[in-house]
């Protein structure tokens, strides 16, 4: 097995509700905790008294902040303003949108009359899962195996690589969620033939944060 984390390799699953990443060490599949100790994060930005609140830290806050705190961000990827799927979504949004001027794409409020497309703040939530991820090994990670969904178009999925780029990593590999999950299975099994514990528990958490990455 290749050590992922010696060779600063992060597994991410990117889904429209939470985002979860792994590596591989010593024959395992050991999924990373955030800074609240929780194994998946969600995908969620919001900006509050200056600051920029990425994950479990700005979903806490969304019901006092509603129009500055932004999740369906995979859901937006590379989506244009006048999409059926936006426009069905934006009932439930607290946050502002409109149609960008130079593509039409969606653009999202931001404080100081700024808006940032969904590749900008799926950026940011990308950059502090690495963060994590580099807390967790000891080391910087900057490249990453991305899992999409199965069914993102090829402009969704370059919207995704864009966003992962953005956050600082180096797209290694991309892979369907399904093909994933699947790899994973192959690792927790050859790690249980080796007699690898808590091989079976963290790929299974893994597997299941990949298959539910929609979006």
């Amino acid at each position: 097995d290749i050590d992922m984390s010696a060779a600063g390799v992060l597994g991410l699953d990117v889904g429209n509700t939470c985002c979860t990443m792994a590596v591989m060490r010593h024959g395992t599949v050991q999924l990373i905790a955030n800074e609240q100790g929780s194994r998946s994060t969600p995908t969620t930005v919001a900006f509050a008294d200056g600051e920029t609140l990425l994950g479990e830290a700005a979903a806490a806050q969304a019901a006092r902040n509603p129009k500055l705190t932004m999740s369906d961000l995979l859901l937006m990827l590379g989506r244009d303003f006048d999409d059926p799927v936006v426009q069905a979504a934006r009932s439930r949004w607290g946050f502002l949108t409109s149609a960008a001027e130079k593509d039409g794409a969606v653009s999202v409020a931001v404080p100081g009359g700024k808006t940032h497309t969904a590749v900008r703040l799926l950026s940011l939530v990308v950059g502090g899962l690495r963060g994590a991820a580099d807390s967790f090994c000891g080391a910087p990670v900057r490249e990453v195996v991305l899992a999409t969904p199965a069914h993102l178009a090829p402009s969704r999925a370059d919207a995704l690589l864009e966003a992962a780029r953005g956050g600082g990593m180096r797209v290694k590999l991309a892979l369907p969620s399904p093909l994933a999950v699947a790899l994973l299975r192959v690792a927790e099994i050859e790690a249980a033939a080796a007699g690898g514990d808590g091989a079976g528990a963290d790929a299974a958490g893994a597997g299941g944060g990949a298959a539910g990455g929609g979006g």
